[in-house]
């Protein structure tokens, strides 16, 4: 095997000047990025094992495997259904290739019935467990982000998970906390996977992977976000404001949305907008609205 080219970088790296770099994360388990977008792929004696296939990242995948191992792709595993994931598999995806999802995600993509997304040869219900050459990998679902259901990563040896689009690493979440369709899943799921042994957290995007602080500064934004709206939620005087909207009951319920979402963005601002995350003067007032709607018809 040729020398690592020069994407194949150490912890701390950024060097993206080939379009993509490369980390190993433990023995065997490596990181790929393109500085937006990020994937994992594991060499296991058998062939290689790959989660998703991001658009933005596909075409990069081959030589990023290439560089580190002769193993062949064996297996990809898909993590949800959207296309930004694994719109790409299509492009790697030839005859023999395992793909893995679970049961949801795999009736989903049937009625999508997309070519860029081939349908998965391989279907779990709830949990699995896979054991490709000396790699064992634990799937289990999850439904903190995609209706149609999440896949979670997790490598117990390797102390890896992998939970795509739950956060971004030194960023608060994306447009309203990364467009999860179930707000109370996604509240639930920091605690859930705190509770596994971990060392490197994978969520998806920048080029970086989590650790355990990661996750716990952005539960702790999070839970802010909903105490904060919450709070406010329940001290707004509702028959006050409805009354000045006597004609439209609808234009009631749209001030009281705009006026906790702005008191709400207001405080969120101030505790957060110099602290450990990014993006707060992107997200912090999507995030607030998108807790309102939560907060009043779910909570």
């Amino acid at each position: 095997m040729s020398e690592p080219a020069r994407h194949f970088v150490q912890e701390g790296s950024t060097d993206l000047s080939a379009g993509f770099l490369t980390r190993e994360l433990k023995p065997g388990v490596f990181l790929v990025s393109n500085g937006n977008y990020q994937t994992l792929f594991t060499t296991t004696g058998a062939g290689v094992v790959l989660l998703d296939a991001p658009p933005p990242l596909v075409e990069f995948l081959p030589a990023a495997i290439a560089d580190v191992t002769e193993e062949k792709l064996h297996t990809i595993v898909y993590s949800h259904g959207h296309t930004d994931h694994i719109g790409g598999a299509h492009l790697l995806a030839r005859d023999g290739v395992n793909i893995v999802a679970e049961t949801s995600t795999a009736r989903f993509l049937e009625e999508k019935s997309d070519p860029r997304r081939p349908a998965p040869t391989t279907i779990y219900d709830e949990r699995t467990t896979l054991q490709v050459g000396s790699r064992r990998i634990e799937l289990f679902r999850d439904g903190f982000h995609s209706a149609d259901g999440d896949t979670v990563m997790y490598l117990p040896d390797d102390r890896v998970i992998v939970a795509i689009d739950l956060l971004a690493p030194g960023w608060v979440p994306l447009l309203d906390f990364d467009i999860t369709e179930n707000m109370f899943a996604y509240m639930r799921a920091f605690d859930k996977f705190l509770s596994y042994d971990f060392e490197f957290f994978l969520s998806g995007h920048t080029a970086e992977a989590a650790r355990r602080e990661d996750v716990e500064i952005t539960r702790d934004y999070v839970m802010d976000v909903y105490h904060t709206v919450k709070r406010l939620h329940d001290e707004i005087n509702f028959s006050e404001l409805l009354a000045e909207h006597r004609e439209s009951e609808q234009e009631g319920i749209k001030r009281i949305i705009e006026e906790v979402t702005r008191r709400a963005t207001k405080e969120l601002s101030d505790r957060w907008l110099d602290g450990p995350m990014k993006g707060v003067d992107l997200w912090t007032e999507s995030h607030a609205r998108q807790m309102v709607l939560y907060v009043r018809w779910t909570d």
